[in-house]
C-alpha cells in the first residue's frame, strides 16, 4: 500500500513539474508600425513630369554655296575652325568674271558715249536726229548700267563670306573642286545658343495656360534639356518656338527650346537629348484627396510626419483648387515637410509609421525561401574542409 502511495506521489509531483517547465510567458505586445506612402511637400510627383525625346540643334545654320559657278582656288578655313561674320571662306577662279566686268564696263562706257553724241547733235540741230534715238541710246546706258552691276555682282559672289559668327561644321567638297551654282560647299553653326525641337501630344497641349506669354510658360513648365551622353545633367531652358498647328500625320504639336551651351562640355548639333517639362506645377504642393481629413467642425488635416520618430500628428492645412483626384494645399505645411498619404484612416496621433515600398522596390531585398536541393553536381563535388 505504501509503495502504492510513493508511487502516485512521485508522478503527481512528475506531473507538476512537468506543467511548470512547459508553460510559455506571456506574449509581449509588439508596437505598430504601419506602412503608409508619404510626400514630400515641394517634390514633384511622377505624373506631374514627361519626357519627350528630340535632337540638338544649332541655333542657326547655313549651308553656304557660290551663289555662281566656277572652280575652288583656295580654302581658307578646315572643319572646326570659329570664323567672324564677314570673314572669307573660300574663293573660285575670278578670271571668267573679271573679264565679264571689263566688257560690261566697256559696253557701258560706248552707250554713254553715244548718248551724249546724239545729245550734241539734237542742241546744234534739233531736225538732224530724232527724239526717239536719243531714247533709244538713253535706254541703252540704262541696260549696260545693270549688265555693269550683274557683272560686279558676279565677281563678288566668286568670294565665299561667313553671314554670321560660327564654327565651320563640315566641308562638303575638296580643294579645287569645280562647284555649280548653289551646290553646297560648307556647314556653318552658330553656337552661341543650342536648340531642341520636340512633338508634344494633344493630352499635353491642352494643360497649356490660354493667353500666357512664352516666358509665363517656361516658368510654369520649368523645361530642363537631358542630353543622352550626360545623364547626370539638367540644363536650364526657355520655350522659343510653339506651332500652333498639329502635325498631319502624328498628329502633334512641334515644340522648339533653346539653352545656353555649357562651358565645360561639348554638345554638338546632331546630338541625342530629352526635354523634361513639369506639366503639373502645383503637385509638388499637394497630395490625394483621400490623403485629408476633416474634423467635426470641417476644419482639414493632414498627417504630418516627423522625420526623426516617424510618428504622425495632425496638421490643420488651408486647400486650394481641386485638380483630378489631388488638392493643393495652400497653407499650414512648408516646403521639404513629409505627408502621409496612404493608410491614413488607421493612423493615431502619435503612431510610428514607416515608408510603403513596392514590390520592384523591394527586390534588393527578396523574402528567404526554402533552401533549393542541391543539384546532382553540387552533390559529387567534394566538400571542403
Amino acid at each position: 500500500m505504501q509503495r502504492f502511495l510513493r508511487l502516485v506521489w512521485r508522478g503527481a509531483v512528475l506531473a507538476i513539474l512537468g506543467t511548470g517547465c512547459g508553460k510559455e510567458p506571456p506574449p509581449v505586445k509588439k508596437e505598430v508600425v504601419r506602412p503608409v506612402k508619404i510626400h514630400r511637400i515641394g517634390s514633384l510627383t511622377p505624373e506631374a513630369v514627361v519626357e519627350y525625346p528630340g535632337t540638338i540643334k544649332a541655333h542657326q545654320t547655313a549651308e553656304l554655296g557660290f551663289e555662281v559657278p566656277g572652280r575652288i582656288i583656295e580654302f581658307l578655313v578646315e572643319e572646326g575652325d570659329q570664323v567672324k561674320k564677314g570673314q572669307l571662306l573660300a574663293r573660285l577662279d575670278p578670271r571668267d568674271y573679271e573679264a565679264q566686268l571689263r566688257v560690261a564696263q566697256a559696253n557701258l562706257e560706248k552707250a554713254q558715249a553715244d548718248l551724249q553724241r546724239n545729245e550734241n547733235i539734237f542742241k546744234e540741230d534739233p531736225g538732224a536726229i530724232s527724239q526717239d534715238e536719243i531714247e533709244k541710246t538713253r535706254r541703252a546706258v540704262k541696260v549696260s548700267q545693270a549688265q555693269l552691276d550683274i557683272a560686279k555682282k558676279a565677281l563678288a559672289d566668286t568670294r565665299l563670306l561667313a553671314p554670321f559668327d560660327g564654327v565651320v561644321a563640315r566641308k562638303l567638297v575638296e580643294d579645287y573642286a569645280n562647284v555649280l551654282a548653289k551646290q553646297r560647299v560648307l556647314i556653318l553653326h552658330d553656337l552661341s545658343e543650342l536648340e531642341i525641337d520636340v512633338a508634344v501630344p494633344e493630352r499635353d497641349v491642352v494643360h497649356r495656360a490660354a493667353n500666357v506669354d512664352k516666358k509665363e510658360w517656361t516658368r510654369r513648365l520649368q523645361p530642363q534639356v537631358i542630353v543622352s551622353a550626360l545623364p547626370g545633367r539638367r540644363f536650364p531652358a526657355r520655350i522659343k518656338e510653339f506651332a500652333m498647328t498639329a502635325d498631319p500625320v502624328t498628329r502633334t504639336f512641334s515644340l522648339t527650346l533653346a539653352f545656353a551651351p555649357p562651358t565645360d562640355v561639348t554638345i554638338l548639333p546632331g546630338m541625342t537629348a530629352r526635354v523634361r517639362v513639369v506639366v503639373d506645377p502645383d503637385a509638388a504642393f499637394s497630395v490625394p484627396v483621400s490623403a485629408v481629413g476633416s474634423d467635426p467642425d470641417k476644419r482639414p488635416w493632414v498627417w504630418k510626419i516627423d522625420p526623426q520618430a516617424m510618428t504622425v500628428s495632425k496638421c490643420y492645412v488651408k486647400l486650394g483648387p481641386l485638380t483630378r483626384d489631388r488638392v493643393l494645399l495652400v497653407e499650414g505645411v512648408k516646403k521639404g515637410d513629409l505627408v502621409a498619404v496612404s493608410g491614413v484612416r488607421l493612423l493615431r496621433p502619435g503612431m510610428k509609421v514607416r515608408e510603403f515600398k513596392l514590390p520592384a522596390q523591394q527586390e534588393e531585398h527578396p523574402p528567404q525561401g526554402p533552401t533549393p536541393a542541391p543539384s546532382a553536381a553540387a552533390q559529387s563535388a567534394p566538400k571542403g574542409k
